[in-house]
């Protein structure tokens, strides 16, 4: 006999010297409890979007941040091929020459290796939410789940970007670096 039922009710009553719950009291009761279960079902659902939404937000300026390092990262490229253009020349005539290249290249490569680390976090954070939209059950859940997809597509709009930037200034530095 299952626990809940109105028999184990009764039984539990007899056992217990109690009287025996009528019908009505016992489904008023266990319908009440189902409400109670509901309700702290979508307030639990309703905290772990809003931390999702947190945390899609804290994605979202690392991705920006990473969009910056990237822009000045490429002005200095340009920079760089600017002055140099002519040094590289005058370097491929005199191989004594001591050259600056190596230098620019180290710090292109922590910030390609922090660009990295960023989009390792994005994808963590786009399976974490792909699980909270299979979980949405009301509708003010799926409004607040609809607005984080439209960030996350955001954000993967970004990650590309960043992607294809990050390949093109390194294939840059690497052309410098001949």
């Amino acid at each position: 006999m299952a626990e809940g039922t109105y028999e184990y009710e009764c039984m539990r009553a007899e056992l217990l010297g109690l009287a025996h719950p009528s019908r009505e009291e016992f489904e008023e009761k266990q319908k009440l409890r189902q409400e109670t279960e509901v309700e702290e079902q979508l307030t639990e659902q309703l905290k772990d979007v809003d931390l999702q939404g947190e945390s899609l937000q804290g994605t979202s300026g690392k991705m920006d941040e990473l969009t910056n390092i990237l822009t000045a990262t490429q002005q200095k490229i340009n920079k760089f091929k600017v002055a140099c253009g002519s040094l590289t020349s005058l370097l491929k005539l005199r191989p004594s020459t001591p050259s600056s290249e190596p230098a620019a290249g180290a710090a292109e490569g922590k910030s390609i290796n922090d660009a990295l680390d960023t989009l390792d976090t994005m994808k963590d954070l786009n399976a974490a939410s792909d699980a909270t939209v299979a979980k949405a059950a009301a509708q003010d859940i799926g409004t607040k789940v609809t607005s984080q997809l439209d960030k996350l597509d955001s954000l993967l709009h970004k990650a590309d970007n960043a992607t294809y930037s990050m390949k093109h200034q390194t294939d840059q530095m690497k052309k410098i670096a001949k």
